[in-house]
This record gives C-alpha cells, sequence and structure tokens, in this order.
C-alpha cells in the first residue's frame, strides 16, 4: 500500500517536496491544506490530492502516514504538535519557528510519542556534506566562514521580519547547520544588523545586511554574513568554507571543493539538493527505521535557536552564550538522547 502524505500548506516548498515525492516509487501525495486563494486545491489538482481550507479538517478527515508542514514560519509548532498529538510523523520546514518555546514543546512532544520528526536542513543529505564529512574526518577547524547574498525574498511574507526572522533565521540556518555538523556546537554568536540601508520598497520591514561572529565548541571561530540587499540575478553560491591546517573545505549547494597547496579537487553533487532529505524521510515512514534522520527536530531547535541568538545579540549588541540562552527554553530532555 501506497504512503499516504498530507501538505499543511500549498506553495513553493510543497511544490518542490511534492515533486521528488511524486519520483518515489508507493508514495502518493494524499490532501494538501492551504488558506491562501486556490493554492490548495490547485496543489491537489497537480497531484491527485483532496483539497482543504482547513487544516485541522484535513488530519481529521484523511488517513495519513505522514504531513509535510510548509507554512509560514511562526506557524510551524503550532501545526506540527496537532500532527504529533495524532501520532504522524512530520516534516517540519526550517526554521523550527520563530518561538523557542513553543518549538521546545514540540521537541518534547514529538520525543514522547517517538514518531518520526525532522526539520527541513536538507544540506546535511547531499553528497557534498558526506564528503566534507570524510574530507574534515576527525581534525580541528581553525575558521569557519559562512556567506549568503541575496535579494528581497520572491515570498512577500517574507519581507517582513516579524513572519519570517530575516536573512539569518531564514537562509542562512543552512549554513549555520552545517557548521554545526562540521566544525563542532556553536557555543556563542555576536552579531550586527543594519536597518534598510539599501532597500526602499515600503514593503520590506526588514535587515538588509547581517554580520555574525561564532565560536565553536572544538575551538574554531567563525564569521557568517548575509544580505537581502543585492539584485536577483546574483551569481555568488551559498558557500561554507572550513579552514584546517594546510589546506580547505568548501562547501556549497552544488559541489564540495578541497584546496591544498597541489590545487582543487572538487565532487558535484549528484542530484538536486532536497532530493536526499526526502528520500530519507520515505525510508524511514517505511522501515521504522529514524537512523538516517541526522535532522531530528531537536537539531533543528538548536540551529534554530543560534539565528534567534543572533538577533538577539543584533538588538542588544551583546553576545549570547548559547548554552545560557537555551536554558530559558528547554527543558532537560529537549537537546535530545
Amino acid at each position: 500500500m501506497a504512503l499516504r502524505i498530507g501538505f499543511v500548506g500549498a506553495g513553493r516548498m510543497a511544490h518542490l517536496h511534492a515533486t521528488y515525492l511524486h519520483e518515489e516509487p508507493g508514495v502518493a501525495v494524499a490532501a494538501a491544506s492551504d488558506h491562501g486563494s486556490g493554492r490548495a486545491h490547485d496543489f491537489a489538482r497537480d497531484y491527485g490530492a483532496a483539497a482543504y481550507s482547513d487544516y485541522s479538517k484535513m488530519l481529521d478527515e484523511q488517513t495519513l502516514d505522514a504531513v509535510y508542514i510548509c507554512t509560514p514560519t511562526a506557524t510551524h509548532a503550532a501545526i506540527a504538535n496537532q500532527c504529533v498529538e495524532r501520532g504522524l510523523p512530520i516534516f517540519v520546514e526550517k526554521p523550527l519557528d520563530l518561538d523557542l518555546y513553543a518549538g521546545a514543546r514540540l521537541v518534547r512532544a514529538a520525543a514522547g510519542r517517538r514518531v518520526p520528526a525532522i526539520t527541513a536542513l536538507q544540506w546535511r543529505y547531499s553528497p557534498a556534506f558526506r564528503r566534507a564529512q570524510e574530507l574534515i574526518g576527525d581534525e580541528p577547524v581553525a575558521l569557519v566562514n559562512l556567506r549568503w547574498y541575496w535579494t528581497r525574498p520572491p515570498i512577500r511574507w517574507m519581507w517582513d521580519r516579524a513572519n519570517a526572522g530575516g536573512q539569518i533565521v531564514d537562509q542562512n540556518i543552512h549554513l549555520i547547520d552545517l557548521s554545526r555538523a562540521l566544525a563542532g556546537e556553536v557555543t556563542s554568536v555576536y552579531a550586527a544588523y543594519n536597518q534598510r540601508q539599501t532597500n526602499f520598497e515600503t514593503e520590506f520591514v526588514n535587515w538588509d545586511g547581517y554580520a555574525l561572529t561564532l565560536r565553536y565548541a572544538n575551538g574554531a571561530v567563525g564569521a557568517c554574513a548575509g544580505t537581502y540587499a543585492l539584485f536577483p540575478e546574483i551569481q555568488e553560491r551559498p558557500t561554507a568554507d572550513f579552514c584546517l591546517r594546510d589546506r580547505m573545505v568548501r562547501v556549497t549547494d552544488r559541489e564540495v571543493a578541497l584546496y591544498t597547496p597541489d590545487g582543487v579537487q572538487s565532487w558535484q553533487n549528484e542530484e538536486p539538493l532536497h532530493k536526499g532529505i526526502n528520500r530519507a524521510f520515505v525510508a524511514a515512514l517505511r522501515s521504522g527505521d529514524t537512523g538516517g534522520l541526522i535532522t531530528p527536530l531537536h537539531e533543528g531547535l538548536r540551529s534554530t535557536a543560534v539565528t534567534l541568538a543572533a538577533s538577539r545579540s543584533a538588538e542588544t549588541g551583546h553576545a549570547i552564550n548559547m548554552d545560557e540562552f537555551m536554558r530559558e527554553y528547554e527543558d532537560e530532555d529537549v537537546a535530545g538522547p
């Protein structure tokens, strides 16, 4: 029998994930809910699914094996909790939520029900990430340099930082998460953001330049920069550099490269960036083995927390100690097994 997948939110990311699910044998996109004008019906037509404007009604009426949550960030935890209460596995778009209290409660609830549950941090499922793990191994990283240069987001609700959190929270979270996996846990963050230095659209209620300094538990230091100030045609790839003794490992969304005195070697991703995470989630649903889900909710919570700590640092002008920051929101069982 085919796995029946439901979607809450039927916009850009839902279509992207559904495309890869459609390629998996024995998987059916069964239902979609969206309060947007006609989006659920358009999505349902494309995938032969049932359409709803109320996700609670969809959860009540449909027999589902898992739910993808692809809604605005501030709604993630509330929707995910309703799924977990019904014992449904969940695939939650990043960030986990803008409210870390809500995110921490979700982590506890999902752990208590023992349902497969992951955050959509897809870089960790790419061939480039796995090769980077091999290239770095157990050697200490000296410097991490993360950068993501972009323009105003294509989705208008993301223009308001109250809805999406800003560039570091919504985009650079992928690079920060990658750095946590390859260089060690982030222990402190200091950040400075500018306020509409270059963008003059009246609807753009956001920062457009972001600069972070990071410290890692394994001794590395890092810099993280992002911007919404540029133009859509910018060709700079989001990039994570890891500097070790006499070599550098560079990870992008397309490849990993090793820089040494002998030159540069590179390895391309052999598949689209989002394909691996969808394949891993489907495999866990089929087998019940969650070992391949390397971005469980507690990992998503920690990466989300680093980005939100950066925003607090930018607001207060003070460096944020991550252990102290997390203790404000979590109980003893949130950090994972």
